[in-house]
């Protein structure tokens, strides 16, 4: 069997975690899949998984095959892309994924100059945090992910991360909140009251995004997942909302007010990922062009 569809059925096992169910997803017996690993393994002269009960983990091999896996399935899906565009003369596409500092005006406003210039391209826009959206960038489901960039850990050598610009988190209320007049409100404070959590589309991942505090899970009383919905619920409900700086004329507008918060909450770097695959695309790297030419516009 070649290497490759070996690889491709070590990735599948990664991202499904398990062996019953990824060797669903591959439509074939687990123990083919285990044969097949093990074959793999053999072909290859290194360990790539650690086996402890049901739980896997991976080898520094392992770490690295499967990067690798997912730029070869990225580059099958790509080649099947292109293909489909040449039968079907499909519009070219940009498949964005974007953090909630991104959702304001700006961006919407330099969507509008792109698409002037580009007019053939359709722009797809998914709601994601920065952990997904490298994660997405590796297995060719996104062109760009916009969102808070990753501290040096945790940042991928495959993709390339770009600052845009700074950012931190604001708390507001109705203003008939009982925090409303207060002043220096510490951490305390604000456990004793409920809040509106604003999250992403799927959290698989985890969340990266940095913190603005711990928020005790009995205080939440709402899990929302788009920003105008969070806004209208903090309203109504005398709950707090965490928003990034760049979503505050939005959030005063309609009707919250900013808190005077005691602790200062850290400062983090938003901006752009992708790998370079991307720059093959005139149209893709002209948006990424876009952005970093406007970053005293954020």
């Amino acid at each position: 069997m070649h290497l490759h569809k070996l690889i491709y059925q070590f990735k599948v096992l990664v991202d499904k975690k398990t062996f019953t169910s990824a060797a669903e997803a591959l439509c074939i017996s687990q123990p083919t899949l285990t044969q097949n690993i093990q074959r793999l393994e053999s072909a290859l002269e290194v360990s790539l998984l650690v086996r402890e009960g049901k739980t896997l983990s991976l080898t520094v091999y392992g770490e690295h095959l499967y990067q690798h896996g997912c730029l070869l399935d990225r580059n099958y899906r790509q080649a099947m892309l292109d293909l489909d565009t040449l039968k079907r003369n499909h519009r070219h596409t940009l498949v964005l994924e974007c953090g909630h500092a991104w959702s304001h005006g700006v961006l919407f406003s330099l969507m509008q100059d792109y698409m002037q210039t580009y007019p053939e391209v359709r722009i797809t826009i998914k709601n994601s945090n920065s952990v997904l959206g490298q994660q997405h960038l590796l297995r060719g489901e996104c062109d760009l992910a916009l969102g808070a960039i990753p501290t040096a850990q945790a940042q991928i050598s495959s993709v390339h991360y770009l600052p845009v610009f700074s950012t931190r988190f604001m708390l507001f209320c109705a203003e008939e909140h009982p925090l409303t007049d207060a002043l220096s409100i510490t951490t305390d404070q604000l456990n004793q009251h409920n809040w509106v959590v604003l999250k992403h589309e799927s959290e698989e991942g985890g969340t990266d995004d940095p913190l603005l505090c711990t928020i005790a899970p009995e205080r939440v009383r709402f899990e929302v997942y788009s920003v105008s919905t969070a806004i209208t619920l903090a309203k109504q409900n005398r709950c707090l909302l965490a928003l990034p700086l760049q979503l505050e004329q939005e959030a005063l507008s309609r009707g919250l007010v900013a808190l005077d918060i005691a602790e200062a909450f850290t400062t983090f770097q938003t901006g752009i990922m992708y790998i370079d695959d991307v720059l093959k695309y005139p149209h893709k790297k002209a948006f990424i062009d876009t952005l970093i030419s406007s970053r005293d516009r954020f």
